[in-house]
């Protein structure tokens, strides 16, 4: 989720995706393509090679023994997939959409570092969030993590909204929020009502205003005076 935020104007934290360009990514002969709802790896089994994202969305979860999923991360472009340490996968990996995978063998150090230190803030927020934040908090913040991850040119946006991917479901945002289905969808048409979204197909959505819907993440402010 969330992590280390620069300041907007107004003093308020925004994802660093939504201000600075992303990185340029390249496509090579090794890649591997994979199609929607595809196993990357599994829980529980050896561990396997390490990928980079060069396109696509995949969830990182974890499942408990009756069944239930958690997903602990949503992971996009220019990102590393399956760090760790120990020989079996703590985590599963699951493709949300389409995916290229670059495989990197053995990532440099330097690449290592930073991958893990961004794994180890997204794994405190995602705890702040599931122990501290109420439903319309954890959609703000899910939807900012993935607008800065998944961004996509729009035309004819209204001057500072944001138009991008959804690739999770609404399902699957629930598993990653600890909500509902029901509640994950009553907050999107809540987020809608009040301006600061707008989607007419369920998995293209425009924020319309990162900066409000920032403080709604951060808890200083609500819904209904956003």
């Amino acid at each position: 989720m969330l992590h280390v935020l620069p300041k907007a104007a107004d003093g308020h934290a925004l994802p660093p995706q939504l201000l600075s360009p992303r990185p340029s990514l390249r496509q090579t002969v090794t890649t591997l393509q994979m199609p929607p709802r595809s196993t990357v790896f599994l829980e529980g089994f050896a561990r396997g090679p390490q990928y980079r994202v060069i396109e696509g969305c995949v969830a990182v979860s974890q499942t408990l023994p009756d069944g239930r999923r958690q997903i602990i991360d949503m992971v996009g472009p220019g990102r590393l997939l399956g760090i760790g340490t120990g020989e079996r996968n703590r985590c599963s990996a699951e493709t949300l959409s389409y995916v290229v995978l670059e495989p990197v063998g053995k990532a440099e150090p330097v690449d290592l570092q930073a991958a893990l230190h961004e794994m180890v803030l997204r794994g405190q927020a995602l705890a702040t969030l599931l122990g501290r934040k109420n439903a319309a908090e954890r959609v703000a913040s899910a939807i900012l993590d993935l607008a800065g991850q998944f961004v996509r040119p729009a035309k004819g946006g209204k001057r500072g909204s944001i138009c991008f991917t959804l690739y999770p479901t609404r399902g699957d945002l629930a598993d990653w929020l600890g909500l509902t289905v029901e509640t994950v969808s009553r907050c999107f048409t809540r987020l809608k009502r009040a301006g600061l979204i707008d989607f007419r197909q369920p998995e293209i959505v425009t924020l319309l205003k990162p900066e409000a819907m920032a403080q709604i993440a951060a808890g200083t402010a609500t819904l209904a005076n956003a």
